[in-house]
C-alpha cells in the first residue's frame, strides 16, 4: 500500500512511502504504522484516512493497491 502523510505526521514518517504487510482496515493499518514508528501512536489515533479523495472509516476494506492519505487533526487560527 502507498501511504501519503501530511502536517505533523511528517515528523514520524516520510511524506510518501509504502507499507509492507497486510492491513484489512484502518485499525490494522494503524497497527502496522505504529510498528514502524511507535512515537506516532497518539497522533494516529486521531487522524482521518482517505482513499481516492474520499474519507473512509474502519469498515472500509483496504486493498493492497490502495493509496491511502492520512490526515492529522488541524486547527485554524
Amino acid at each position: 500500500m502507498k501511504i501519503h502523510v501530511y502536517a505533523g505526521l511528517k515528523d514520524y514518517f516520510e511524506p510518501e512511502f509504502e507499507v509492507e504487510g497486510e492491513a484489512r482496515n484502518t485499525d490494522e493499518l494503524k497497527t502496522l504504522l505504529v510498528a514502524i514508528n511507535g512515537k506516532a501512536e497518539a497522533m494516529l489515533s486521531s487522524c482521518r484516512f482517505a482513499v481516492e479523495e474520499g474519507f473512509i472509516d474502519n469498515a472500509y476494506k483496504l486493498k493492497s493497491h490502495d493509496t491511502i492519505v492520512i490526515i492529522p487533526p488541524s486547527s485554524g487560527g
